[in-house]
Formats: C-alpha cells, structure tokens, sequence
C-alpha cells in the first residue's frame, strides 16, 4: 500500500502527511480531516469542480529492494 502526502506546489516544499491508505481518495479524505479545517482547503481525487493547481497528491510506492516511486494525483477543490 502505498503512503500519501499532500504537496503544497507554490513557495515551498510544504508536505502534509496521509500515511498509508488502502486508495486515492482515502487520502484525500483524511487530508479534508486532519489537515483541511487548518487549511481552510477541502480536496477530492474526484474529476469534479475545479482542478487545484497549487496542491497535489503524491502516493509514494516503496519496493522490496528499498527503492520508492513517486506518483501525482490530481486534486480538485470542494470548497
């Protein structure tokens, strides 16, 4: 399973934790309650609304062999 972070794009290298989640729209899930009423932001993987351009979902995949990759979901906002 893979571990989630939300990436802030814009000014920095701000990185806010998911942990680990079964799918993609589990962590953005736990982004909108963990993080979002901080962040006054509330995101969904969902194609809906507005696409974010200053967010983005990694979903980091770590190999046997130690190595990770790296893949970028696209967030939309909720409001």
């Amino acid at each position: 399973m893979p571990e989630y972070t939300i990436r802030h794009l814009e000014g920095g290298t701000e990185e806010l934790p998911c942990l680990i989640q079964l799918e993609d729209e589990n962590a953005a899930m736990y982004f909108n309650i963990i993080h979002g009423s901080k962040l006054r932001r509330r995101f969904t993987t969902v194609a809906s609304g507005t696409p974010c351009e200053d967010y983005v979902l990694i979903a980091t995949h770590y190999k046997t062999d130690g190595s990770a990759h790296e893949r970028a979901i696209l967030l939309f906002d909720l409001g």
